[in-house]
């Protein structure tokens, strides 16, 4: 069986490059920044930078509620106007963070209750509870949530006219090597 790190922290540190090329493409794209840093798919969302804020954070949250002995979250809170160098940055930390915790640091772990209180919008009005075993919340809650963030900065930036294709969601930080042929 994967060991629960495994299951975990790769996945989410190779997000984590991917998105990070993929905003240094954006930057050097020549499309006005603070377009793309403004963008959102619906006026009821909030913009660009809070898809990368609420990505990083559930990198590292996803570590903490594993193993709550764990360090608190390095990362700072949004700035008020960030950049894209600032969202790199954030997301730099989030890798150095999760490059820090070891496989004894969440190994183990696999059947240890993770209990999550998830505030709803105000449009709900209330507040709901979920339980989850470890395993189950990585792969049912924290890897949804991360993916759901990374895939909608890909959306936004790419819906904001910067040449993104498959490849570059896939293999933007150029972390796994491929052979091109014409077969």
């Amino acid at each position: 069986m994967t060991s629960l790190h495994a299951l975990t922290i790769p996945p989410l540190i190779r997000g984590m490059h991917n998105i990070s090329a993929i905003l240094k493409k954006a930057q050097a794209s020549g499309i006005d920044a603070s377009i793309l840093l403004t963008s959102r798919i619906h006026p009821e969302m909030l913009p660009f930078p809070n898809q990368i804020l609420f990505l990083t954070n559930m990198a590292v949250r996803t570590t903490t509620e594993i193993n709550s002995s764990l360090p608190p979250s390095p990362l700072p809170p949004l700035e008020e106007n960030p950049t894209f160098d600032t969202l790199i940055s954030r997301i730099a930390s989030a890798i150095n963070y999760l490059e820090s915790v070891t496989p004894e640091q969440l190994d183990g772990r696999e059947e240890a209750a993770v209990k999550l209180r998830i505030d709803r919008r105000k449009w709900a009005g209330d507040i709901a509870y979920v339980e989850y075993g470890t395993v189950e919340f990585v792969q049912m809650h924290a890897h949804p949530y991360f993916w759901f963030h990374v895939v909608t900065a890909y959306d936004l930036l790419r819906a904001g006219g910067v040449e993104l294709g498959k490849f570059d969601f896939l293999n933007a930080a150029g972390l796994k090597s491929f052979e091109f042929r014409d077969d």
